[in-house]
């Protein structure tokens, strides 16, 4: 059943923001719906640990929801797992689009793999059939477990203003979900059963289709500089790990980017790259030498959870395809929480949850590639996972299933 509350509450004259519903596939008494009974932190007032969760988690939804246009729905799958977890690492969540559509009438480009929630937001209905448009997860362990992370724990607050020993849960949510929205790349980063390093995932006719993220991805080292798309495997391949030379070569972003002192090449904004590729962290984030730090950079850090706008996210979401309203912009600082919203304050949700249903996962190793989800460590790397790909036929849906994870996820 989906989380039937409203936390957005829209000024008069507002654009209409994208409606993000919370799909909460956790059994009765666990994760969004854990019983115990907790205090109020930092503007929640849920009355326990599951209600707080959830309080959050479309807090942070909204957020994002505000900034963007879409007509349809986004569906969001979420459930809390006891997640890998040690004393000096965890995973903290991982997510990806729950599916992949191309070919349907209103891509902006053809023959180009879009994450569903975008295809849905582009078409103006739902093109893709299921029961999520993204897919997440987050470590139940860190609300109390022995022996995680030395006792660190998720901090609720929509403050954003976590203390010692805390991490802020709404922070995490919207680099999870940003992921989930397509900042993401397909590329394999290794050799695997369905695809060797460098190559896209193949969809039912046989062709292998780029993601729209990756049609954004640039190699300053090659002769003419071409994009991914304009590569071949083998290219690609040697490309993954050419660190300051990979970028996002987008011509608004590199616009948006100028207040950076750090992080550029050629005036674009560079991509993690680093040698050796890291498998699930390579490609899907802002290289870690961005100053000012920025939310999608692989590197936790305080100064870049959102807490003062999206920065450059929402350059590459309107790249992409993305319609940004409410004032957001490119980059997005200095703006409110939740846009074209008279009243920020947050209800606790009015209809009980019950698990949802989303399908079984399947074992897939295709090749490591980048993902969406975050490892916190000792070296606070992010450390997203690659998923399952499937081909169907007529227009190409390809359906993401969490299958298979970097260090510290399962």
């Amino acid at each position: 059943m989906l989380v039937a509350a409203l936390l957005l509450a829209l000024g008069i004259g507002s654009a209409p923001a994208a409606t993000m519903q919370i799909i909460n596939g956790d059994a009765e008494g666990e994760g969004l719906n854990d019983r115990t009974s907790v205090a109020p932190v930092g503007g929640n007032d849920g009355g326990t640990r599951g209600e707080q969760r959830r309080i959050a988690l479309q807090y942070a939804a909204d957020i994002l929801g505000s900034r963007l246009d879409s007509a349809v729905p986004i569906r969001i799958a979420v459930r809390f797992d006891t997640l890998s977890c040690s004393a000096t690492r965890a995973s903290l969540g991982q997510t990806a689009p729950a599916q992949f559509a191309a070919g349907f009438a209103d891509a902006a480009r053809p023959d180009t793999l879009y994450p569903a929630a975008l295809a849905n937001a582009l078409a103006g209905r739902r093109v893709a059939a299921g029961t999520s448009d993204i897919d997440a997860t987050f470590n139940a362990a860190l609300d109390g477990e022995d022996g995680c992370l030395g006792g660190r724990r998720w901090y609720y607050g929509l403050d954003r203003d976590p203390g010692a020993g805390e991490i802020d849960f709404i922070g995490t949510v919207l680099h999870e979900l940003i992921h989930g929205l397509g900042f993401i790349s397909l590329v394999a980063l290794t050799d695997g059963r369905s695809a060797d390093a460098g190559q896209f995932p193949r969809v039912a006719d046989g062709r292998r289709l780029p993601d729209i993220y990756s049609r954004f991805v640039k190699d300053l080292s090659v002769a003419g500089q071409p994009s991914w798309p304009q590569m071949s495997d083998a290219e690609r391949a040697d490309s993954l790990d050419n660190g300051p030379d990979l970028v996002w070569a987008d011509d608004n972003t590199a616009n948006g980017a100028a207040f950076l002192d750090s992080g550029l090449n050629q005036g674009y904004v560079r991509l993690h790259a680093p040698s050796p590729v890291v498998a699930g962290s390579s490609i899907a984030h802002w290289a870690d030498a961005l100053a000012p730090d920025q939310l999608m950079e692989p590197v936790l850090s305080a100064r870049a959870e959102g807490r003062n706008g999206l920065g450059l996210a929402t350059c590459a979401l309107e790249a992409m395809g993305w319609t940004l309203i409410n004032g957001a912009r490119c980059p997005d600082f200095d703006t409110a929480a939740i846009l074209g919203s008279a009243d920020e304050s947050v209800a606790a949700d009015t209809v009980e949850s019950e698990t949802a249903d989303t399908g079984g996962d399947v074992d897939d190793d295709d090749g490591g590639s980048s993902g969406g989800g975050c490892t916190l460590g000792t070296d606070t790397r992010f450390d997203p996972v690659w998923a399952l790909l499937l081909g169907l036929s007529a227009w190409v849906l390809v359906r993401r299933r969490s299958s298979r994870a970097g260090t510290g996820t399962r």
